[in-house]
């Protein structure tokens, strides 16, 4: 700077100066906070998730303890059969919260330590299953050791699922905290950029008059761009108006509050996309991408809320393969573009709503056509047949008396891990980053809403690079 530059324009550089740094913290402060907000999302997501597999870990073994009960007993080999199915539920309910918890080193030395308390009652059960099997009764089996070995077990099992349940709730109870925390500041923060945005205004206003004052001539030219000044001051004002009644709703509408955040960020890139310097223009990108992400997250909750809460006058028979017919020409574009072929077989009639199954296949199918190999055209197929009385029994919720239909959506995609089939059903679960697929992972936890809620029940199975099958079973309808 120069003695003998002009204090006017000496002053409008430290107000745009002032202005671009007001612009980088509040972009910064808005960016962080959407970024907290979708990390303890969730975080709480994920301890809800453990709470749940331990909450039904422990109602299996209470099961187990029951049907085993119940075999001594009356010696009824129904009892037996579901003492045996609530063991295999017990060990993948066990293996799943091992898995969810793989971060946790308290939870899990508190798994381990169940999983050896299991396998001790398990050896239990079994040796007098044998015992009952080879002498016909327990008689000269049981004594009063055996009693308080076998109540103090049952005491220990409990105690250690309770330590889990205690772990997890205090973690969900501090995450749900911070996440309230960081909602709540939201409102805040959306007023806070519209002060910032005032304050620009403002600030510009000042600038200007400043560099005014220093002008001497008063001639035509000056006149037009005083009538030009005025028009501006007045959009100004009215924009400032419009800040204020954000400000004002913000606290009352999430949605409004990222839309606003992603229109003034676009605005201030138009605008002044010439002054600003280092990272404000990457600053700006990020926090747009974070507002449409963090809009897309809220819109897909409100969807899978809704998912399954058709009214029962909608629910009626349905044709499957006209249901997939219509939904293949709404996504005809997106198959021309991965040149993929899509085989449809013979579908049955289901019950339920049309809506519903459209969304179901439509998210089934876009998955495998965004997850294809990028050398490979995808090649999707979709056929029915029978569920075997096998399958059936594998799943508790099922009714091992109805018959059921087995559909198959396979592709030859990249396919997973099978370590991940369950946890691709889990809300926001992703097995790829935001770079390399977009999406917020909501999609299959609304399929499995749907189906469940239909009475059915959805698994996938896959390997690395050889493709994805995803298995629907729903019921038969009654004649």
């Amino acid at each position: 700077m120069t003695k003998n530059e002009n204090p006017s324009i000496r002053q409008v550089k430290i107000y745009s100066i002032v202005t671009l740094i007001l612009i980088v913290v509040g972009s910064a402060i808005s960016y962080w906070t959407a970024g907290r907000i979708e990390f303890y999302t969730n975080a709480v997501m994920h301890t809800s998730n453990v709470l749940q597999r331990a909450g039904e870990l422990y109602s299996s073994i209470l099961e187990r303890e029951t049907n085993i009960r119940g075999y001594v007993i009356t010696g009824n080999e129904e009892f037996l059969t579901n003492y045996r199915q609530s063991n295999i539920d017990a060990d993948v309910l066990l293996t799943q919260l091992q898995n969810l918890t793989v971060d946790n080193g308290v939870q899990q030395n508190n798994i381990e330590e169940l999983r050896g308390l299991i396998n001790t009652r398990v050896r239990t059960f079994e040796a007098t299953i044998d015992y009952i099997e080879e002498h016909g009764d327990l008689e000269g089996f049981l004594d009063s050791s055996k009693a308080n070995n076998a109540l103090s077990g049952y005491i220990m099992i409990k105690n250690a699922v309770l330590r889990i349940n205690e772990v997890e709730n205090n973690l969900f109870q501090e995450r749900n905290q911070s996440l309230i925390n960081n909602i709540n500041a939201l409102p805040f923060i959306v007023g806070l950029i519209s002060i910032f945005s005032i304050t620009i205004g403002l600030v510009t206003f000042f600038s200007i008059y400043q560099y005014n004052r220093a002008q001497v001539a008063a001639d035509s030219d000056r006149t037009i761009f005083q009538e030009k000044l005025k028009d501006q001051i007045n959009l100004l004002d009215d924009s400032n108006k419009e800040l204020e009644q954000f400000a004002y709703v913000a606290s009352h509408d999430l949605q409004e509050p990222l839309r606003k955040i992603t229109a003034f960020s676009d605005l201030l890139k138009e605008q002044f996309a010439d002054k600003l310097e280092g990272d404000g223009e990457l600053y700006l990108n990020r926090i747009t991408a974070a507002a449409i992400r963090m809009r897309r997250l809220i819109t897909d909750l409100l969807e899978y809320s809704r998912a399954g809460k058709i009214e029962n006058d909608q629910i009626k028979e349905v044709k499957l393969s006209k249901v997939i017919t219509e939904m293949l020409e709404d996504v005809e574009v997106a198959i021309q573009d991965k040149s993929a072929k899509i085989n449809v077989g013979n579908l049955p009639d289901v019950y339920g709503a049309e809506t519903e199954y459209r969304q179901v296949f439509q998210n089934l199918i876009s998955n495998s056509i965004k997850f294809s190999k990028p050398d490979t055209n995808p090649e999707i197929s979709i056929t029915s047949e029978a569920a075997s009385t096998e399958l059936v029994k594998k799943f508790p919720t099922l009714d091992k008396e109805e018959k059921y239909h087995l559909i198959k959506v396979s592709d030859n995609g990249i396919g997973f891990n099978k370590e991940y089939s369950d946890r691709i059903f889990s809300i926001f679960q992703r097995l790829h980053g935001k770079k390399e697929y977009e999406g917020t992972g909501i999609g299959l936890s609304i399929t499995r809403k749907i189906i469940e809620k239909n009475g059915g029940v959805i698994f996938a199975e896959s390997s690395p690079s050889n493709g994805a099958i995803f298995n629907i079973i729903l019921p038969f309808i009654s004649t």
